[in-house]
């Protein structure tokens, strides 16, 4: 780590090999290309931002995202000198040691993937699910998540209270080196600042940039404001800073002519010093988001730089420019954004339905039927997802090679009394997990004529569920207790499922005693002490937006609408 001190003066002062001297404001390179003064010192305020967030965040997580987004992001294009790319290679090598393993990489991107799932979940949650309260909720959650690099620096308790494995602090003498680095930083700006007689009133200190990040990690939101406010008010060069126009929009995220103006602000002072810029990327998808226009030419090329400043990896902003594109009519464009997202194996599901949807609402009956097809036999597609697009398109071709997946939903009636007492029949339903939504939450409801059993469920990772890990199952109980005489299990049931995404109901009606080994061994995961097995159901019809069909021995069949 002590060449890396060196090695970052070295960088910062070598700067002069390429930079001129000032002419009327612009700084310039030996053969006279002119360069944006502003752009310098954003580089140099934006490295010290990077080494103030490490220190007081001190997480490895932070300081790996500080390298992915700012030394390891910085664009060297205009960088003609071998010599000093070299300095930059050997500078980005000495903090590879520093940074997270892939191992918890992939944590940190489930984890944010979750919750942008349980994000889109809330916005869908009391509303009717159709293409387009699905479309306005994935651009409603995509631009209120942010980057992964941003919610996790804005959510860190939570992602904490998820796993305390996740934070790793760096030790004393690796915080010790950075605070040494971040002295030699001031050292090396003013030596550039001096040189070439570039305006310091754009340049942060250090101290000016340690206030800030404290107070972005300010809470509650108008506590933050009133903090950023003043900071403004009292160090007018954050005018030019834009990462401090993003973070002071999201204090007020209710008032959009505030919001709008931020966002602007930002788009003023930014300048291309990196490779890919993810608030750059951010600010665009917000600014489109709040856009009351639905077809101009800045939305589309806000939407194209979208797609320029994000990697392969930020799925969520190729998701947005999709469904942006849908809405502005634009079809292959939106196709092509989805289908990255589908071939590269981010949110296949999501991004598979949603894909299918527009094919089928904008009349590409081909490519529909070759996408659904893809579905069907792609296990990374949840079963309710299918489902949805089976209903929508209404084809119960589709609904019988999909026949084996809805009846993997079982119930089944045992008797969990000792052999002496009464003979009192528990309802055991059991749930393939690709039924369900990881992180959503569901309500299941068992009744008839006799009985009315409802539960609500925050996530399939809720206590009073029993989870079958190897058969990947979720079983429900729903006991029948309270009764002076024994009772029969009952002849039919009505069971209805419901989450974010689906309203199914299925019709059951009792079978038969012996219910196989396989259905059994279910029965003793989820109830261990049962004394007696009481009876199987056979799944009869099976409803769901607003059509019913019946299984029968030859495959299932939609109820005519006369015998409704």
């Amino acid at each position: 780590m002590k060449r890396f001190i060196s090695l970052l003066v070295m960088f910062i002062c070598a700067a002069s090999f390429f930079i001129g001297p000032c002419a009327e404001g612009a700084v310039t390179l030996k053969d006279e290309k002119s360069y944006d003064p502003l752009e310098v010192l954003q580089a140099l305020n934006y490295c010290t931002y990077s080494l103030s967030k490490i220190v007081s965040f001190n997480d490895r997580v932070v300081l790996s995202f500080e390298y992915d987004n700012i030394i390891n992001n910085l664009n060297l294009n205009a960088i003609t000198d071998e010599e000093i790319v070299k300095l930059m290679a050997k500078l980005m090598d000495t903090l590879k040691d520093e940074i997270i393993s892939e191992r918890k990489r992939e944590r940190i991107e489930k984890s944010y993937q979750k919750r942008l799932e349980r994000t889109l979940y809330n916005f869908l949650s009391g509303v009717n699910v159709s293409p387009q309260s699905v479309v306005s909720a994935a651009v409603s959650a995509v631009s209120s998540m942010g980057s992964m690099y941003v919610n996790y620096q804005r959510r860190i308790e939570e992602y904490m209270d998820e796993s305390e494995e996740i934070i790793e602090a760096l030790d004393d003498e690796k915080l010790n080196v950075i605070n040494s680095i971040r002295k030699d930083m001031l050292t090396a700006s003013w030596s550039i600042i001096k040189k070439y007689n570039i305006d310091d009133q754009y340049r942060l200190t250090e101290k000016q940039i340690n206030e800030f990040v404290e107070n972005v990690k300010s809470n509650p939101a108008e506590m933050q404001h009133r903090k950023l406010e003043r900071l403004l008010q009292d160090n007018p060069a954050f005018e030019y800073f834009p990462p401090f126009w993003y973070y002071y929009s999201l204090t007020r995220e209710e008032d959009e002519v505030f919001v709008l103006d931020c966002l602007n602000r930002f788009l003023q002072t930014q300048r291309p010093i990196f490779r890919r810029d993810i608030l750059w990327a951010s600010v665009l998808m917000e600014r489109v988001r709040l856009q009351k226009e639905t077809d101009s030419q800045s939305i589309r090329a806000d939407l194209e730089e979208i797609i320029r400043q994000s990697n392969n990896s930020d799925w969520q902003n190729f998701l947005f420019v999709g469904l942006a594109y849908t809405k502005l009519g634009m079809v292959d464009e939106a196709r092509r954004n989805l289908q990255r997202n589908i071939d590269n194996g981010y949110e296949v599901s999501l991004n598979s339905r949603l894909l299918a949807e527009i094919l089928l609402d904008t009349g590409d009956q081909l490519q529909f039927e070759e996408t659904m097809k893809k579905m069907l036999s792609d296990t990374r597609v949840s079963n309710s997802d299918k489902l949805y697009l089976i209903g929508r398109c209404r084809n119960v071709t589709y609904l019988n090679r999909f026949k084996e997946e809805i009846s993997e939903i079982r119930l089944s009636a045992v008797n969990e009394a000792a052999a002496t007492e009464l003979v009192s029949p528990t309802y055991l339903l059991t749930i393939p997990n690709k039924w369900l939504v990881e992180d959503a939450p569901f309500d299941v409801r068992l009744f008839n004529e006799n009985i009315d059993r409802s539960y609500h469920f925050e996530s399939i990772d809720d206590p009073a569920l029993v989870i079958s890990t190897k058969k990947k199952r979720v079983a429900i109980k729903f006991p029948e207790t309270g009764h002076t005489i024994a009772r029969k299990p009952e002849k039919g049931i009505t069971v209805n499922i419901k989450h974010p995404l689906i309203d199914m109901t299925l019709i059951y009606e009792l079978e038969k005693k012996d219910i196989g080994r396989a259905a059994k061994t279910l029965i003793e995961a989820a109830v261990p002490f049962y004394s007696e097995v009481l009876g199987n159901y056979r799944l009869k019809e099976v409803a769901f937006m607003d059509e019913r069909y019946i299984f029968t021995a030859k495959g299932i069949l939609a109820e005519s609408k006369d015998n409704k």
